[in-house]
């Protein structure tokens, strides 16, 4: 039987810490998000980690140790606005890393797009009687956005048919745009007829996407 052990002294915390969201994207329209973690440690068998700035653990008291992963999906705050998370990672003797964060901000706003006129409701292919005006205006800042013909009101923007260019009109697509800002756009009959064949009443809609993908409805 041996009179000896041996007993192994580790006072060295994990090293290379590091912390993305979302592969390190700026903003986000869904505050459901996927944390990438990481230390440099070849062995990380026993490592934890502690995650807050998230829904259930907004401050590091709140926040609980956890097996180590490389990746971890978690819940922004509420409310829009810039989020930071923050981690911290431990090996199997507590020795524990410094503080590391990533921030991004959530933008859950829909656009809201305001159509004013047009200055004429109908129109023809006769010269002088083929072109309508009208324009509009966006609450929050926007990315792009698109006039198309829809069968209803309520249509999405994956629904319907955008208006081309050809036959002279003008701004059915574009971006940015910011908030409160006039676009005018130029309707002509032609165009309008290669969207939507036919005579008849047509509901043209403007379409408006936020800079994190979100379109208006």
């Amino acid at each position: 039987m041996a009179s000896y052990f041996n007993l192994t002294l580790d006072t060295t915390a994990p090293v290379g810490a590091g912390i993305t969201i979302n592969g390190g994207a700026t903003a986000t329209n869904d505050p459901l998000v996927t944390l990438a973690l990481s230390v440099s440690d070849g062995e990380t068998n026993g490592y934890q980690m502690k995650i807050w700035g998230i829904t259930g653990a907004e401050s590091e008291s709140a926040a609980q140790w956890e097996t180590f992963a490389a990746s971890k999906q978690v819940t922004l705050p509420s409310g829009d606005g810039q989020k930071t998370v923050y981690a911290k990672f431990r090996d199997d003797v507590w020795n524990e890393s410094a503080q590391v964060s990533a921030s991004i901000t959530l933008n859950t706003a829909v656009p809201v797009v305001t159509v004013l006129g047009p200055d004429k409701a109908k129109i023809s292919k006769v010269s002088g009687m083929d072109t309508s005006v009208f324009t509009f205006t966006t609450d929050v800042d926007v990315a792009e956005y698109k006039v198309c013909v829809v069968t209803e009101a309520n249509a999405t923007h994956t629904q319907g048919t955008q208006i081309g260019t050809d036959g002279g009109s003008e701004n059915m697509s574009g971006g940015p745009v910011t908030a409160n800002s006039e676009v005018s756009c130029t309707v002509k009959a032609a165009d309008l007829d290669a969207a939507s064949s036919g005579d008849g009443v047509k509901i043209v809609k403007v379409f408006a996407k936020t800079a994190v993908g979100t379109w208006s409805v």
